[in-house]
């Protein structure tokens, strides 16, 4: 064999090789983005300095001390174990019924047309409840609805349907939830309330609503103070990736925050309730 011919041999030989590398590693990817770890959807951004908070909206005044503890007795059980009823609102006296003519001065804010609202719902023997949001006056009903309890205490969500009318933007409304307590008179029935305002988003959060990614989007919200968005848009995260262990640690680490408050449910699971039809 010439120098020549070998030489030629040698080249082809490590094109071949060459080849089956680059064919082997296009189809050996997908097996190893399947064995990535659980917790794939966060940890890449673990890296950087994403963190997930809150920050309250500019207010007249200064916000009352936190106060997430609605009308207890009724059909609770046994309320010295376990937190009480509990509206999900950060940091403020919304919630407290002794404080009705002064909450209406801090509503959580949404940049949705129909928002969803949280609750903890801890054991009771109540199987329904009741959800009504209206005007701040208490006198142009918005939406009503009788929810059906589950049988384990959790954070619920309340949905306002899309066929319902919009809220309004900078309009405050009042929203009430109250467990059905057959066997108690209207001083027993357990109910915690807030206030809501749909805002516009500003200059600097809507340039960047479509360009980020649902994790980056609940920190946008957390930044701007749209609290009802912010805690949407982290339960759908958690639900679809409910092995996600970071996700559930900015949960907690979020109801923990010193402008939340919620330390007491932070790690109370999120658990499915369904509208009852008649």
């Amino acid at each position: 064999m010439t120098k020549t011919t070998y030489s030629l041999l040698l080249a082809t030989t490590s094109l071949v090789c060459s080849l089956s590398l680059v064919s082997f590693s296009r189809y050996a990817t997908p097996v190893l983005a399947e064995s990535q770890p659980v917790n794939s959807f966060t940890s890449n951004l673990f890296s950087g300095s994403l963190a997930i908070g809150f920050k309250s909206p500019r207010t007249e005044g200064e916000p009352k001390e936190s106060g997430t503890l609605g009308t207890r007795g009724g059909c609770l059980t046994d309320e010295s174990l376990s937190p009480s009823l509990t509206p999900l609102t950060p940091g403020t006296v919304q919630g407290l019924t002794e404080h009705l003519d002064s909450v209406e001065e801090y509503p959580t804010l949404t940049v949705s047309e129909h928002p969803t609202f949280f609750v903890y719902v801890p054991e009771t023997s109540a199987k329904t409840a009741t959800f009504i949001l209206t005007d701040s006056d208490v006198t142009e009903l918005v939406y009503y609805t009788t929810i059906e309890l589950p049988e384990t205490p959790g954070i619920i969500s309340i949905k306002v349907p899309t066929d319902q009318d919009s809220l309004e933007i900078d309009r405050v409304y009042k929203w009430t939830f109250s467990l059905q307590c057959h066997s108690a008179g209207a001083d027993g029935t357990p109910k915690v309330m807030g206030w809501i305002k749909r805002t516009e988003p500003n200059p600097a959060l809507e340039k960047d609503l479509d360009k980020v990614k649902p994790l980056e989007l609940a920190a946008l919200y957390g930044n701007h103070g749209v609290w009802h968005d912010l805690l949407a848009t982290l339960v759908d995260l958690r639900l679809s990736h409910p092995e996600d262990s970071n996700l559930t640690m900015m949960w907690e680490n979020l109801l923990k925050s010193e402008s939340v408050k919620l330390e007491k449910i932070s790690q109370a699971p999120l658990v499915e309730s369904t509208p009852v039809e008649y």
